[in-house]
């Protein structure tokens, strides 16, 4: 099979799993909110925050790692794939004794404690899993990883609307996070071990002492990114109270479910990327133009979209009861196609080996985030805490642009920025006029003239037409 159709099946694997088990966790999601109220919502969504800015010290970037290097020589496979899970359960305990030892020093309910102890044991075994689902990655095996995420989708939503239909409350909702996430490590490990790799849970200190420096830079990355992406929930908690962290989170759940399809489309590209930066710097520079521009083709008009019909979005998912989260629907509607484009540039500059760098922009945006909160949210409240986000992601974007420059990977922005603004503008002023439409019509519609007008401009070249065809092609194949 080429690279590109290899390519081409590898993303529509990875879309498919992704598109279905998002969809699921955002009716999940709706459904909590809608039939327990914006206060318990507002509970249940610092419980996953708490717990998330917790989960990013058990990867400290060895997942990223163990993509670049068994991408590079799959004999590198059992070797980073077992010593790296030592060191993450190693790290788990430490982890979870920094969280036990957290919450019980915070005055927070009991209800609050148990559910960061089960979902806390729940990440745990998922941060395992992981590890199972980057080896399928660097193998290019990404059906596997899409098949199970299909699997436990189905089941913890299907289990999650029973638990919450029949009234057994929050805990009970855990218990059943805690259950997948032990049903996904079982099935990993299985394929792992029959398709891949086996596992030996050897540990060789050369290795950790080899590996840890990169690691911990790429680990180092994710977690100031994950502070400037959540710690507002955490900051809204302590300052606002459970009704308004329901606000929010109600808003910035339909944002976050977009999330996956930079990171999905870009882990697809990222062992071809890390082969390619080693050979030609210019093959990589053309890998990051098409895919920088593929990723705004699709990432303005979404923004564009929600921004001009987040009232009817957050009525007809949330109900009345969550009015007060149309404003910040509307700043966080930025959030999309922002990280749409930064993290298609992380992802290139991790492949050309600027993980110091990214760890030093990343740090700024952290610090920039949690000033800005300080400042907005008494002031603002939720809508404060949205606007910082966005100050800072458009900070991160800026100088993510500004190292992709300095590392000789410059593209042409404007012409490529161009086309697609203009079939946007044309798409937005047809929903700014015809707002009053049937939803489903209008978005129809809407998606029919954003590309109906963009290939009119000829946005796409021959050689993209070409390559998007032989991408596709072979997507039967999933």
């Amino acid at each position: 099979m080429s690279s590109i159709r290899k390519i081409g099946k590898n993303i529509f694997s990875l879309f498919t799993g992704q598109l279905i088990s998002s969809f699921l966790a955002v009716i999940l999601s709706i459904y909590i909110a809608r039939t327990l109220g914006q206060t318990i919502f507002g509970s249940y969504s610092f419980v996953i925050t708490f717990v998330a800015l917790f989960s990013v010290f058990f990867d400290l970037g060895y997942e990223t790692l163990l993509i670049k290097e068994v991408a590079k020589d799959k004999l590198n496979a059992n070797k980073y794939l077992n010593n790296i899970i030592i060191i993450r359960v190693v790290l788990a305990i430490i982890i979870f004794s920094a969280i036990f030892l957290i919450i019980n020093a915070l005055n927070f309910s009991n209800t609050i404690k148990n559910m960061i102890y089960i979902f806390g044991i729940a990440q745990i075994i998922t941060s395992l899993s992981n590890l199972f689902r980057v080896t399928f990655r660097a193998f290019e095996r990404m059906h596997y990883e899409a098949i199970i995420s299909i699997i436990t989708s189905i089941l913890k939503c299907s289990l999650g609307l029973i638990v919450i239909f029949f009234g057994y409350g929050l805990i009970a909702l855990a218990l059943v996070f805690l259950y997948i996430a032990i049903v996904d490590f079982i099935i990993n490990l299985i394929i792992c071990e029959k398709k891949i790799v086996k596992t030996t849970l050897q540990f060789d200190r050369l290795f950790f002492r080899h590996t840890i420096k990169n690691a911990l830079a790429l680990g180092t990355v994710t977690i100031f990114a994950l502070i400037y992406v959540r710690i507002d929930t955490v900051m809204l908690e302590l300052m606002k109270g459970d009704a308004v962290v329901g606000w929010y989170n109600a808003a910035y759940n339909l944002i976050l479910g977009f999330n996956p399809v930079p990171v999905l489309f870009m882990n697809t590209l990222l062992p071809l990327m890390a082969y390619t930066y080693v050979k030609s710097n210019n093959s990589l520079r053309n890998i990051y133009e098409k895919s920088f521009k593929f990723l705004l083709i699709f990432g303005l008009p979404i923004t564009v979209g929600i921004f001009l019909l987040s009232d009817k979005f957050i009525i007809l998912f949330y109900g009345q009861n969550f009015l007060n989260s149309i404003g910040a629907l509307k700043i966080l509607s930025f959030d999309i196609l922002l990280k749409f484009l930064y993290l298609c540039l992380w992802f290139v500059l991790i492949s050309a080996d600027q993980q110091y760098k990214l760890a030093i922009c990343a740090g700024g945006g952290a610090i920039l985030n949690i000033t800005l909160n300080l400042f907005l949210i008494p002031q603002f409240s939720l809508y404060g805490a949205a606007i910082a986000t966005i100050i800072t992601e458009t900070y991160i974007l800026l100088m993510y642009l500004y190292l992709a420059h300095r590392n000789n990977l410059k593209i042409p922005l404007k012409k490529i920025f161009l086309k697609p603004v203009i079939a946007c503008s044309v798409m937005g002023l047809f929903i700014y006029y015809f707002s009053g439409m049937n939803l489903y019509l209008l978005i129809s519609f809407s998606i029919f003239i954003y590309f109906g007008i963009f290939f009119l401009l000829k946005g796409f070249s021959k050689e993209e037409l070409s390559l998007l065809k032989q991408i596709f092609k072979n997507k039967k194949s999933f």
